[in-house]
């Protein structure tokens, strides 16, 4: 069963590129911004919906793989390096704009916001638009860090060590996050979270 996805990004491909793009080839390093770009702008702007802002950040990161593509490591998932870098690139923005706005030094988390729709849900399935819409409902109403890695896993396909470099956390509270998603969507929905869940997310939920 194929993982559904908003992104049909190839990784051999993206790594590929990546690896040529290291090597110093121009050509693979503009390949590789544009292959991946949607993706980019598409969970930087859950971040932040400044979507000026988003696109500098994603240049930013871009300009600093360039510069620094002679140390950087070629096994590094590049899918992985690329997000986590542009999660923390506009962390440190929103920060700045927060300090210019109010004066407040204090450095805070970017928070990540996505609202699942009824389409994301049942992308891979044939069932109706109303359990499609009370699927969606549920999954939005999980807090913003299981959200994100939910996200991360069933949408972009990303695994447990990947989302936990991402997030900067342990690859076991990954797998914490997923189950206790997993686990309050169940009680809150029995009769047919108990039939859903396990057809769409079977092959990914890793404790």
């Amino acid at each position: 069963m194929k993982t559904f996805s908003l992104n049909a990004i190839e990784e051999d491909e993206v790594a590929h590129l990546w690896y040529l793009a290291l090597a110093g080839d121009r050509s693979s390093f503009q390949q590789l911004l544009e292959t991946t770009y949607d993706l980019m702008f598409q969970y930087g702007h859950k971040f932040n919906k400044d979507t000026e802002l988003v696109k500098d950040a994603i240049q930013d990161v871009f300009l600093e793989i360039l510069e620094k593509r002679h140390v950087l490591n070629q096994d590094i998932p590049p899918k992985a390096y690329l997000l986590a870098s542009l999660r923390r690139r506009l962390n440190r923005l929103g920060n700045r704009q927060r300090w210019l706005l109010s004066g407040d030094p204090v450095m805070e988390s970017a928070d990540f916001d996505v609202e699942f729709s009824a389409e994301d849900c049942l992308i891979q399935s044939e069932y109706t638009r109303s359990i499609g819409d009370q699927m969606a409902s549920l999954m939005n109403g999980l807090p913003k860090r299981q959200k994100e890695v939910v996200y991360l896993r069933f949408f972009e396909n990303l695994e447990r060590d990947e989302i936990a470099y991402m997030m900067e956390i342990r690859p076991q509270s990954v797998s914490n996050l997923l189950q206790t998603a997993f686990k309050w969507l169940k009680t809150q929905w029995k009769p047919i979270i108990s039939l859903i869940l396990p057809g769409l997310f079977s092959d990914k939920i890793i404790f």
